[in-house]
């Protein structure tokens, strides 16, 4: 599961590339300034300590706290919705409602 928010994470990487004013496909150019990673940094940060934490010691409760990061960041990406070019924003709701659904179907019973 690990491995597939890490493609999700990619693919809206890519999908968020532009927010140039410039850009034709996001003329408004609200972006954050260009640096729309600023919006969700602080989650994505906590989700990636929390991933090497479970990853390290993969106990119910390193689990849990996985499974809020992982949801704190998807849903931090909302904050940065209208940076996504129109044409992709589909690609982009699906995405994050998938990751969120690989979250939610993630058991956390240790072995």
């Amino acid at each position: 599961m690990k491995s597939k928010i890490v493609i999700y994470v990619s693919l809206l990487a890519v999908s968020l590339g532009s927010c140039d004013k410039s850009n034709p496909l996001n003329p408004d150019g609200a972006c954050f300034g260009g640096n729309w990673s600023a919006q969700y940094a602080d989650e994505l940060e906590a989700w990636s300590t929390a991933t090497q934490e479970y990853s390290n010691n993969p106990t119910t409760a390193n689990c849990n706290k996985y499974k809020a990061a992982a949801k704190d960041y998807l849903d931090a990406l909302n904050d940065v919705y209208d940076c996504v070019p129109t044409a992709n924003r589909k690609e982009f709701d699906d995405a994050v409602k998938e990751a969120k659904a690989d979250v939610d179907a993630e058991e956390c019973n240790t072995q």
